[in-house]
């Protein structure tokens, strides 16, 4: 009667406590189901908004939101968007990737540097494809910034998106960043450098949001590849 009564405290604490506790494979199946969901989603916004802007669907979104940017543009605003769009160019952002990829494979992560390195080179290939299969014009060049190249997408959301994304994803896996630094990194600074170009009348907002989704599309890819070679969950 003693033995039961002492055995039973006993087993209702261990009992629970195991099935709270996610197996190594469970959290595996999550982060793919993450990841998975995550690139359809920003798959099928892309795919949206590109055929949107195929068929000039965005037009009276876009007239809008630059004619309402225009009308509240200040000086000092002006200069702190331009300074970021000028750190926040892509060829800043690739040395970025670059450096994060070169961290990585010091440290021993050969693989993982590579899921990293990943990102700077298909985020490239893929806004100068879409832009040329596209050929949007940019605004009227009413803006103190001339970019001769095509509009969609933006160059600098596609990048931004892409390498802090994967940058984030990867640093927080490995147990280099904590959670909120790597989602607050891969959330404000794209969402800056998209704004920047909105503000500075280089892009319509759907070239903006048309390179956010590609960006993300590409780091879901760098995501996935790096939970390929079965990294911890």
């Amino acid at each position: 009667m003693h033995m039961n009564d002492a055995a039973e405290p006993a087993a209702a604490l261990a009992g629970p406590s195991d099935e709270r506790r996610p197996s190594r494979d469970e959290h595996a199946t999550r982060r793919w189901l993450e990841v998975v969901g995550l690139g359809v989603l920003s798959l099928f916004i892309f795919a949206l908004i590109g055929e949107d802007v195929f068929e000039h669907a965005t037009l009276p979104m876009d007239t809008a939101v630059r004619a309402w940017v225009l009308a509240h543009q200040s000086r000092l605003a002006y200069r702190i968007f331009h300074a970021i769009t000028i750190v926040g160019g892509v060829n800043t952002l690739a040395f970025l990737g670059i450096a994060g990829g070169l961290y990585l494979w010091r440290r021993g992560h050969s693989f993982v540097a590579f899921a990293v390195l990943l990102a700077p080179l298909v985020s490239i290939l893929t806004y100068l494809g879409v832009k040329h299969f596209y050929a949007r014009k940019r605004p009227p060049s009413f803006g103190r910034i001339f970019e001769g190249t095509y509009a969609f997408p933006s160059a600098h959301s596609t990048a931004s998106a892409a390498i802090c994304g994967t940058l984030a994803y990867v640093f927080w896996r490995q147990g280099i960043v904590p959670g909120w630094v790597a989602l607050c990194f891969a959330i404000l600074v794209p969402l800056a450098i998209g704004a920047s170009r909105v503000y500075l009348d280089v892009h319509w907002a759907s070239d903006v949001l048309g390179g956010w989704s590609a960006g993300v599309l590409v780091a879901v890819m760098s995501a996935a590849l790096y939970n390929a070679n079965g990294r911890g969950a």
